[in-house]
């Protein structure tokens, strides 16, 4: 038995919650409806509009991208908000070099900042050159726009300075590991309006 705030402040990141647990299913919806208002959908209307376009048309790519920041948070007790922002930064800067047409990797002295972005790189890199030829291949733009945003979600919980992990342990939270999921189908949390 735990307190309803060691519940919600805890689940997942320090306890060990069942999937079945009708309790982790009504705090993850919760959490997810109050995240979107809280963050993504109080930009100016234009990233708004850019927004509602990248979850729609790149949806899959924005859940493979949450995936890897949880997995990294279930592996890294330590992994802040400012970690996240910087290795995406750094993940912008490369692929914003290369969309001007120069090959070059920005990278970080922080290891653990320079590990995430490899991981995110390793990701973004499989879908823009997949195995299979049947699959899509992401194409450079549409990278940099996931990326994006990403990044500002990040950055607005960092600037409400909720706490050092608000962003990736919401992430972490909210998003089934991969040995209790019922379905391997798409796990994207998309706030709520």
């Amino acid at each position: 038995m735990i307190c309803a705030q060691c519940c919600g402040e805890k689940r997942i990141l320090e306890i060990d919650c069942p999937e079945t647990c009708q309790y982790l299913r009504i705090g993850r919806s919760h959490e997810a409806s109050q995240e979107g208002a809280r963050h993504l959908w109080r930009a100016d209307p234009v990233k708004q509009g850019k927004y509602d376009r990248v979850l729609s048309e790149l949806g899959e790519v924005v859940s493979r991208l949450q995936f890897v920041l949880a997995e990294e948070r279930w592996g890294s007790r330590d992994l802040t908000d400012e970690d996240v922002a910087q290795a995406l930064s750094l993940l912008l800067e490369t692929y914003r070099t290369e969309d001007k047409g120069v090959l070059y990797e920005h990278v970080s002295s922080n290891l653990k900042v320079d590990l995430l972005r490899r991981h995110l790189r390793e990701l973004v890199e499989s879908l823009r050159n997949p195995q299979e030829m049947t699959e899509q291949r992401l194409l450079l733009r549409d990278a940099i726009d996931a990326l994006e945003l990403i990044h500002d979600w990040v950055t607005s919980h960092m600037k409400d300075r909720l706490a050092s992990m608000s962003f990736i342990d919401f992430l972490a939270r909210n998003i089934p590991r991969p040995s209790q999921r019922k379905d391997p189908g798409s796990s994207i949390i998309i706030p709520g309006r």
